[in-house]
């Protein structure tokens, strides 16, 4: 469990659900796979694959791999291929690479310098009833 306190004020209510969020944070690199279905914020260097519901790249966090999520939020700085549902880029965000998006927002200040860029499909709930007619 984090403190609200630690994270950019930004942040503070972005986050689903606080009281499951993991965090990766000091003066280290990690590097690797990381796989949830909640939370994660990012608060040092990460290099690798990450996958979570909700990604939070904090103001001193780093990402260089690739980034897959349902909404990733960007205080840091991304570099390589993203694949989300929602990008959301902060003032402080920086975001580099391929990008794969259903919605996409930059606040003043956040930087986007991509060399592709794609908007994904929209799943539909729409259903086809087909109905066959044998005689009367």
């Amino acid at each position: 469990m984090i403190k609200i306190s630690r994270i950019s004020s930004p942040l503070k209510d972005k986050i689903k659900n606080l009281e499951e969020c993991s965090q990766l944070s000091g003066d280290g690199v990690f590097e690797g796979k990381y796989n949830t279905s909640g939370s994660i914020i990012i608060r040092n260097k990460f290099l690798g694959e990450l996958e979570a519901d909700q990604v939070i790249i904090d103001e001193h966090g780093e990402v260089d791999g690739t980034i897959k999520s349902s909404e990733l939020i960007v205080n840091g700085t991304v570099n390589g291929k993203i694949n989300c549902k929602s990008i959301i880029i902060m003032e402080n965000g920086n975001v580099s690479g391929d990008v794969l998006y259903n919605k996409i927002a930059v606040f003043e200040g956040g930087t986007i310098n991509v060399s592709g860029m794609k908007k994904l499909e929209e799943e539909t709930d729409k259903v086809i009833d087909i109905v066959k007619k044998v005689g009367d």
